[in-house]
């Protein structure tokens, strides 16, 4: 992937006006994941609908990548069917992410699907 300035203003965008930020009253799923690698933090609830998910959000304390991935994350999943968001791969988060992460970083990333799927178990 590119390394545009304008991409990383996308992910610094992201980090500092997340959308879907918050937490929601009386959810379906309501789970907490770190990440050990660095000590990022993300609680991620949702509320579930005739199969779907039909409101999200998250809050946490992290690095940019970890909030901007769980920001855009949370905008693709939402109002998605249950079924399909269990089918996602880690690539599929990685995908929104308009820039190219070090391996390390990886984790970074992923917290948020972590999360949910520790949270549709």
């Amino acid at each position: 992937m590119t390394q545009d300035p304008l991409y990383r203003e996308i992910i610094l965008e992201h980090w500092q006006n997340p959308q879907n930020y918050g937490r929601l009253k009386k959810p379906d799923i309501n789970v907490s994941q770190i990440n050990p690698t660095c000590g990022d933090k993300i609680r991620l609830t949702g509320k579930i609908e005739g199969g779907k998910l039909t409101e999200v959000a998250f809050e946490g304390e992290g690095c940019a990548i970890s909030k901007a991935s769980a920001s855009l994350f949370t905008q693709q999943i939402k109002n998605m069917p249950v079924k399909k968001i269990k089918k996602l791969k880690n690539e599929d988060v990685l995908k929104n992410l308009p820039v190219s992460i070090t391996p390390a970083r990886h984790n970074c990333a992923l917290l948020c699907i972590n999360a949910l799927r520790k949270g549709l178990k």
